[in-house]
């Protein structure tokens, strides 16, 4: 059975991480993504960890995860030769995903009025931190910056602390995401007869519109006018992230309907019984909820995380184990759930990898390709796709097209 997106043909103008995440997403599913790296390729090949802790532009960790199933092709998109393959190249996609400074591809003539010029069926999305207009336009930004300005930062961590950004790429990796929903809707809209579209994908935006916490505050302070605060440790009682036998647990235990069951299991059934458990959080003695919270932390110590988190959510309470990779690789219901694949790569061998995002019950998913070498298409694309004889090829790599 023919994947979700076959046939449909991507041009990825993209480096690091949202706008080659949006590429991969639709990669994954049996699109045709070809990848334009500048000569020295994306910036994402010079991030680790690398296979060995050995620094290789084929061997990054990021590189390889964001761009499985796709081909690859070196260009300088400042040359005006190059921008002309562009143009070709363009011509014969159905989606165009670009993440330069606003204007820098219309300053290259391959932006969204040259490349929709003749065609109202191209659907061209454009990832910036801030977007095309406003006063934040042409401000660069990194993750930390737009987790800052845009996500959730500032409720990240205790009130007597700064606050903590969230690990990894959170911002860019959802602003990706976001893209590539928009851009699926916009081919559909095709599909059924309609028109492309442009599509202004800022970061920024993106993380004011994640579903997270931010939505849900700027929402609480439009009504009430108050901004959202972190709390102190211990704000809620035997409830968040508390230390056990062999880690970390985050158990939503205190104040709900279960939590007399989980004092009588932790052998406390004394304090189930103590008229205080009815009280309000908040009016409840400080003496009383450091009596719970000692007896919830002396359980928790002596109890490893995977078997505190099965006691209690056999009662009912939510919450899990807070995995270190370790314990995510080895997992015995991630793995068994076959999220796993092993991808051969020329330069790593056998790997395995993750992150698929859904089953399909009539459409399995294929196997994957490996992300493509540095250039590794450059020369199949140029001549058997656009016509250059391969005599071309020296020429076009002495001054520095290709």
């Amino acid at each position: 059975m023919a994947e979700l997106l076959e046939g449909i043909r991507v041009l990825e103008l993209a480096r690091n991480v949202a706008g080659p995440f949006a590429g991969k997403v639709m990669a994954d599913y049996g699109a045709e993504v070809l990848k334009v790296e500048a000569p020295d390729g994306d910036p994402s090949r010079r991030a680790g960890p690398f296979l060995r802790d050995e620094p290789n532009a084929e061997t990054s960790a990021l590189f390889l995860h964001l761009n499985t199933n796709k081909q690859g092709i070196a260009l300088n998109l400042a040359d005006r030769e190059a921008q002309g393959i562009v143009r070709r190249l363009a011509a014969e996609a159905d989606l165009v995903i670009e993440d330069f400074r606003p204007g820098q591809l219309d300053e290259w003539g391959i932006g969204w009025d040259a490349l929709s010029e003749g065609r109202d069926d191209l659907v061209f999305a454009s990832i910036t931190p801030f977007g095309q207009d406003g006063p934040y336009r042409d401000y660069r930004a990194s993750e930390i910056t737009l987790q800052a300005m845009g996500g959730p930062l500032h409720l990240n961590g205790t009130a007597e602390r700064e606050p903590v950004k969230s690990g990894g790429n959170v911002a860019h990796y959802h602003a990706g995401l976001s893209a590539a929903y928009a851009m699926m809707l916009a081919r559909w809209r095709v599909e059924q007869g309609g028109a492309g579209d442009c599509i202004d994908v800022a970061v920024y935006e993106a993380q004011m519109g994640f579903r997270d916490r931010r939505t849900v505050y700027m929402t609480a302070t439009a009504y009430v006018g108050r901004s959202a605060k972190r709390q102190r440790p211990g704000m809620r009682m035997a409830t968040g992230v508390r230390p056990c036998a062999d880690g970390y647990v985050n158990l939503l235990a205190g104040g709900g309907r279960h939590f007399r069951g989980v004092l009588e299991m932790i052998g406390r059934g004394d304090l189930a019984a103590r008229p205080e458990l009815g009280l309000p959080l908040l009016e409840m003695p400080p003496e009383f909820v450091e009596e719970v919270e000692t007896a919830w932390l002396t359980w928790l110590l002596q109890t490893p995380k995977q078997e505190a988190v099965a006691k209690t959510q056999a009662l009912g309470v939510l919450g899990g184990a807070i995995f270190t990779t370790a314990d995510l690789v080895n997992d015995p219901h991630y793995r068994g759930r076959g999220v796993w694949e092993t991808i051969d790569h020329p330069m790593t061998g056998p790997i395995e990898y993750t992150g698929r995002q859904l089953i399909l019950s009539d459409t399995p998913k294929q196997p994957s390709c490996h992300a493509p070498l540095l250039g590794q298409h450059t020369v199949e694309v140029l001549v058997d796709r656009l016509g250059y004889a391969r005599e071309d090829l020296p020429r076009l790599r002495a001054a520095g097209v290709i």
